[in-house]
C-alpha cells in the first residue's frame, strides 16, 4: 500500500485516463473523505447496497442523503454516478442467520461485509468497471485486512480488480468527520443493523420504563375500566370512548366523565369508586408481561439503572411493586402528575434523567402507547416500543417512532426473534 495513499493502484494504470471505479458506500458520511480521494484517481460510481440497515425508514434515510452528498460533491472537476439497489432486508436476515447472538464485530460482521461486497463485484462486472471497492474500511471499528481478504477473493471469483485500500489511513476518518460537519450529513450511532442497534442499547446508562402496558399487563382494564364503570352507573357510553380517555391520568378521566354523562358524583367520589376497582387489580392480579422479569435481572446484573415514568398513581403502582417483589430493581417511580404534564409532553422523561444526573443519550425510553412513542422520539430519546395487542391498531405510527419494536424486552438480549 502506498506511503501516501490508503489504497493501492496497479503500477500500469494509464495515468492519462481515469479508470471506472464501482465503490459500495454504507452511508454518506463515510464515503465523503473516500470520494475526496479516490476522485483523483478513478472515474467513481456509488453503489448503494445495505440490507443490513434497520428498519426500512433508516435505509431511506441514509440512501437520501447519500444521494444528496453524491449530487453536492459533484463539481466540474469530478462527477460522480451513483447506483442503488432496492431494499431487501431478506438478504441480511439469511446471511446472519444463526448469528444474532454474536458480538459486533465478530462472524455476523464477516458475513455482512461478504454480503455486500459480493454484490458490489457482481454489479461491478455486470457493468464493465474496471474496479470495486468499498468504503468500509473508513471506520475505525472495520477490520481492513478482513474486507481486503473477502474483497481478493471476490476478485478472483468474478474477474473484476478489488482495490486493497485501507481507508481510516491518512486520517481518512477524521477528515470524514470533518465533511460530514461541513455537508451537515445525518449520522447515527450504530451501523445499522438490529443487532448492532440491540447491542447498543444494552450498553446504555439507563431504562426509563412505562409501566401499564409495557412492564405490567394491565391495559385490557385500562381499555374498558370506563365502559364497565359507566355501565354499572346506568350509563351508555360512547363508542369511542376508549380513544377519548386514552392519553387521560386517571383524575382526568374522572372529569372527562363527569363533564360528558352529566353524573351527579363528584370527581373526587367517581374517584373513589374507580380506586376500589384499581385496588384490588393492583394489589392482587397485575402481572408482569413476558420476558419483564428476565430482562430487569439481568439489566440490574450489568448496571443498567432504571426507573418508572408512569400516568399512574404511585400508591397503585407500589401495590404492583411489592405484590410483584420488584421494588429493588427500580430507583424511583416518576408520575405525571407529579410533574403537571402528561405524556404529550417530554416532561417526565426530562426529568427522570435530570432525577439520574445523566443526559439524554445515556438512557432509553420504554413504551408501549404510540402517542408516548412519538413525545419520547421528538424530545431526542432512544425508544423501544413494546408489544401491546391494545395498540396494535397503531402499529404505523409506532414504527414510525421507535428505534425498534420488540415482542419482550429478552428479544433485545436473545435476539433470534428481532
Amino acid at each position: 500500500m502506498n506511503k501516501k495513499l490508503p489504497f493501492v493502484i496497479d503500477e500500469d494504470i494509464n495515468i492519462n485516463s481515469k479508470p471506472s471505479l464501482l465503490l459500495h458506500s454504507c452511508c454518506a458520511p463515510c464515503s465523503s473523505s473516500v470520494l475526496e480521494m479516490l476522485c483523483e484517481h478513478f472515474e467513481v460510481t456509488v453503489f448503494y447496497y445495505n440490507p443490513n440497515i434497520f428498519p426500512e425508514s433508516e435505509y431511506e434515510k441514509r440512501l437520501n442523503e447519500q444521494k444528496r452528498f453524491c449530487k453536492e460533491f459533484s463539481n466540474q472537476n469530478r462527477t460522480i454516478g451513483f447506483l442503488a439497489s432496492e431494499y431487501c432486508s431478506e438478504d441480511f436476515e439469511s446471511a446472519s442467520k444463526e448469528l444474532e447472538n454474536v458480538p459486533e464485530g465478530g462472524k455476523r460482521c464477516t458475513q455482512c461485509y461478504r454480503l455486500r461486497l459480493e454484490k458490489t463485484a457482481m454489479m461491478a462486472f455486470e457493468k464493465g468497471f474496471d474496479y470495486f471497492a468499498s468504503t468500509l474500511s473508513v471506520s475505525p471499528l472495520k477490520d481492513a485486512k478482513r474486507l481486503n481478504a473477502i474483497g481478493e477473493e471476490l476478485s478472483k471469483k468474478y474477474g473484476t480488480k478489488y482495490l486493497v485500500s485501507d481507508f481510516k489511513k491518512q486520517n481518512g476518518y477524521k477528515r470524514s468527520t470533518e465533511l460530514s460537519k461541513q455537508y451537515n450529513m445525518y449520522r447515527q450511532d450504530f451501523c445499522g443493523c438490529k443487532y448492532s442497534l440491540a447491542e447498543r442499547i444494552m450498553s446504555a446508562k439507563a431504562f426509563i420504563f412505562d409501566a401499564d402496558g409495557t412492564l405490567f399487563d394491565t391495559m385490557n382494564f385500562y381499555e374498558d375500566f370506563a365502559n364497565r364503570y359507566l355501565v354499572m352507573q346506568g350509563y351508555e357510553p360512547e363508542a369511542n370512548i376508549r380513544e377519548k380517555i386514552r392519553a387521560k391520568t386517571i383524575t382526568e378521566c374522572c372529569e372527562y366523565i363527569k363533564e360528558k354523562y352529566k353524573i351527579e358524583k363528584s370527581v373526587d367520589e367517581i374517584q373513589d369508586d374507580l380506586s376500589k376497582m384499581l385496588h384490588d387489580l393492583y394489589a392482587k392480579e397485575t402481572g408482569m408481561k413476558d420476558g419483564v422479569f428476565e430482562f430487569l435481572k439481568y439489566s440490574k446484573q450489568k448496571g443498567i439503572r432504571m426507573c418508572i415514568a408512569t400516568a399512574t398513581a404511585k400508591n397503585l403502582l407500589s401495590l404492583t411493586l411489592e405484590h410483584l417483589g420488584l421494588q429493588d430493581y427500580f430507583e424511583f417511580v416518576l408520575t405525571c402528575p407529579e410533574v403537571g404534564a402528561t405524556k404529550r409532553e417530554a416532561k417526565i422523561y426530562d426529568e427522570c434523567v435530570r432525577m439520574l444526573d445523566l443526559s439524554q443519550r445515556d438512557a432509553v425510553v420504554f413504551e408501549d402507547a404510540h402517542h408516548a412513542m412519538i413525545t419520547a422520539k421528538d424530545a431526542g430519546y432512544r425508544v423501544v416500543a413494546v408489544r401491546e395487542e391494545t395498540e396494535l391498531k397503531f402499529m404505523e405510527e409506532i414504527l414510525a417512532n421507535c428505534d425498534i419494536h420488540v415482542d419482550s424486552m429478552m428479544d433485545l438480549i436473545n435476539r433470534e426473534n428481532l
